[in-house]
């Protein structure tokens, strides 16, 4: 039995007339009588008779009602499955990132995720944990990876991934780098350093104000990651702010981290949503995979 012949048979059950049923599916009385036909043929039996007020069910019409419902019903939950299947794998994830996390965390994922959800297509908003907590927010994407805030919003959730350790460092060779080893030796460095709006800044700040020291001298300050400024730092006797893996990339080719107390900072790396948003399938999906990924090669 054809699965539209039994849809039809339904809506004529319950409309109790051909023509009303054919008119409710944008039918002609013909097509849809030579579906109630084929049924009837394969049935054996009459599925209906006529009465003065239209068409009534037989005896046996009755019974194919029960089943042709319940095989109906089974059907929509098949292709409901289907769909959320296939919005697993196709769609957009609207993704805000830190720009440390893109190398070493976004891009290998992303490679990962797609073997098995080729479908699906990724927006990605690189900035500083503030502004996507903003862009969060206010629905502008749909998950930010970033560094968590002292104070999480309360129409934000967070689930998190790790720890991110950042680290004073020079070149290698830095002129005066064996004398570097307090927080007063550092009073007349010059550095390149984070925004003063950014959580990394904030925090050099606070040190600087802690020891009751004047605020470090800034040469060089932006919003971009600390990896941008690995050539400066490189070739110049500036100081600076860097992810302790970093070091061991060739990105922290030439570089060290100072060995002085408290000259290191650790802060928590969170995937995060809007409370109460909806996210699809595919985004789920993401979020999963992040947190699995950080538990397996961390962050």
């Amino acid at each position: 039995m054809r699965i539209d012949d039994l849809e039809l048979f339904v809506a004529v059950a319950e409309h109790g007339s051909q023509q009303r049923a054919a008119e409710s599916r944008g039918l002609t009385q013909s097509a849809l009588s030579k579906a109630m036909a084929r049924l009837e043929d394969e049935a054996g039996l009459a599925l209906f008779e006529r009465a003065a007020k239209g068409l009534t069910l037989t005896r046996t019409g009755t019974g194919m009602l029960a089943h042709a419902r319940g095989v109906l019903q089974s059907m929509q939950a098949l292709r409901s499955a289907l769909d959320e299947q296939r919005a697993s794998h196709a769609g957009q994830v609207r993704l805000g990132s830190i720009p440390y996390l893109m190398p070493s965390l976004v891009s290998p994922l992303l490679a990962r995720f797609f073997v098995q959800r080729p479908l699906a297509t990724f927006s990605i908003e690189t900035h500083m944990s503030a502004h996507l907590m903003t862009l969060l927010r206010k629905g502008h994407i749909d998950l930010a990876l970033v560094a968590v805030p002292a104070q999480i919003p309360a129409d934000v959730e967070c689930m998190p991934l790790g720890t991110m350790r950042m680290q004073i460092v020079a070149r290698a060779d830095h002129p005066r780098l064996c004398r570097l080893r307090g927080w007063p030796d550092l009073v007349g460095e010059r550095w390149a350093m984070p925004a003063a709006s950014l959580y990394l800044r904030q925090w050099l700040d606070e040190k600087f104000a802690l020891a009751g020291l004047a605020p470090p001298r800034v040469a060089v300050e932006s919003t971009a990651s600390p990896v941008a400024f690995a050539q400066l730092l490189r070739q110049s006797d500036l100081l600076g702010l860097m992810l302790s893996r970093t070091l061991h990339q060739p990105e922290g080719q030439c570089l060290v981290a100072l060995r002085g107390e408290g000259m290191a900072w650790s802060h928590e790396l969170a995937v995060c949503w809007r409370a109460g948003a909806r996210l699809s399938p595919l985004c789920l999906d993401f979020r999963d995979a992040v947190t699995q990924w950080c538990a397996e090669h961390g962050v």
